[in-house]
């Protein structure tokens, strides 16, 4: 197709450019161990805690038109008893960038190379341009979506009811009233 839609929640704006995403997933390996004698064994959970506040302290890239890469922690899953020194441990974070994600997994492996901690890729995309058309609100996507994982050669608009801010959250939902204005820009 000649346009391809994609209706995530813009507030009715389209959006000129949408960051880019690494998603991946840190293993931390310790050695487990009774916790009243800590010096046989090694904790999964504490550098894996320590690989993760070394990463949220870096100034990560930042662009003009972009702003800032962030870093986000999700999900941390790890240990199998408060009595053990954990024998693994696991992270999934996820970045938003402002630049080729392969800048971002150097400086990851940096900080990798003398861990025994492992990364495991999940997903990534760079960030991508958008087509935008004439008389409609534009604004930046600091969020991601499917559209680099499109097979199209079309020009990709990004546009749909809904506020990005109430998406994943207890409050997420998309008014009425959002929905018919959409509607009749779709007519258009």
């Amino acid at each position: 197709p000649e346009f391809v839609i994609v209706g995530e929640p813009t507030g009715n704006k389209m959006m000129k450019l949408q960051k880019g995403m690494l998603k991946l997933k840190l293993i931390s390996r310790g050695k487990a161990c009774h916790s009243g004698y800590p010096a046989l064994g090694s904790s999964a959970i504490d550098s894996l805690i320590k690989l993760l506040h070394k990463l949220i302290n870096v100034k990560w890239p930042q662009s003009k038109e972009l702003g800032e890469t962030t870093l986000n922690v999700g999900l941390i899953n790890g240990g199998q008893a408060a009595n053990a020194l954990a024998e693994y441990a696991e992270a999934v974070i996820m970045f938003r960038l402002t630049e080729d994600c392969s800048k971002i997994i150097d400086v990851i492996d940096g900080f990798l190379k003398d861990t025994e901690i492992t990364k495991e890729i999940i997903s990534k995309n760079n960030p991508i341009e958008l087509h935008t058309l004439i008389g409609y609100e534009t604004d930046i996507a600091s969020f991601n979506t499917d559209i680099a994982y499109f097979d199209s050669k079309g020009k990709f608009i990004l546009f749909g009811p809904g506020s990005i801010h109430h998406a994943h959250s207890r409050d997420e939902q998309i008014l009425g009233s959002e929905i018919k204005a959409a509607i009749e820009s779709y007519k258009v």
